[in-house]
């Protein structure tokens, strides 16, 4: 049975810190919502509201992006100036009353399998910014999924960091146009060349990929809406979808 004791609003991100590094009580930050409250853990005891401490900016400096932990994913579906891969894959993440709630720093920590922002965020080669009360860290977001945990150790993420340059694209399968993505393949090839390309809906978390051999870089899940089998198919086949494209 949950037992909440304390909603805090704290109106810095200094004070949220200390709120976050108190030892021996079990504190959670809350972004939008959207997530924790759906799925609050019965052990937390208070709660750390981010709604006052800022975070909210958008630094559109090309080649360069940096979107504040707070930002809204709706205000990344109406802002013109941003890329339109970004506006898109944003578009497709939740009903519009939600998008107005949830934060882009909040669906970075869920690390949700089905994300196709995630996913683009990965071939922008997103840096995750981190703050503590002793230092101010980067980690590329595969870095910080690997083990998120240990990355917020009495940290908050404050910004995600995004290389915008180069021509994008995407494609995907769903049962419907605004359904979530069973699997979704992402590209960007940069100016230079470079090609990144991500999939979601074919791991754990979506994930970098090469253009070859696919099969061996995915362990796709199997659900309702489409068995291991199915999606590894179509992982192959839209991941040679936008590379022609």
């Amino acid at each position: 049975m949950l037992q909440l004791k304390t909603y805090h609003r704290p109106s810095n991100v200094a004070e949220a810190l200390q709120l976050l590094s108190r030892p021996n009580v079990n504190t959670t930050l809350m972004g939008g919502g959207t997530r924790l409250v759906a799925h609050m853990d019965e052990q937390i005891e208070e709660i750390v509201d981010l709604q006052n401490v800022g975070l909210a900016e958008i630094n559109y400096q090309p080649p360069r992006l940096t979107l504040g932990a707070m930002v809204r994913l709706q205000t990344i579906v109406d802002d013109v100036r941003l890329p339109a891969l970004l506006r898109q894959t944003a578009r497709q993440e939740l009903p519009s009353t939600l998008r107005n709630m949830a934060t882009i720093g909040g669906l970075v920590v869920s690390a949700c399998a089905e994300s196709e922002l995630l996913a683009a965020l990965l071939v922008y080669e997103a840096t995750v910014q981190i703050e503590t009360a002793y230092e101010l860290k980067s980690m590329s977001l595969t870095d910080f999924w690997g083990d998120v945990p240990t990355s917020l150790v009495c940290g908050i993420v404050t910004s995600v960091s995004l290389a915008i340059s180069g021509q994008t694209t995407t494609d995907r399968v769903a049962r419907t146009p605004m359904d979530k993505a069973i699997v979704a393949a992402v590209a960007r090839q940069t100016d230079d060349g470079n090609l990144y390309l991500a999939l979601c809906g074919v791991a754990k978390t979506p994930i970098l990929v090469n253009q070859t051999n696919i099969q061996e870089q995915i362990d796709p899940p199997h659900d309702f809406r489409g068995s291991a089998e199915y999606r590894r198919k179509m992982a192959e086949v839209l991941v040679k979808r936008v590379i022609r494209k």
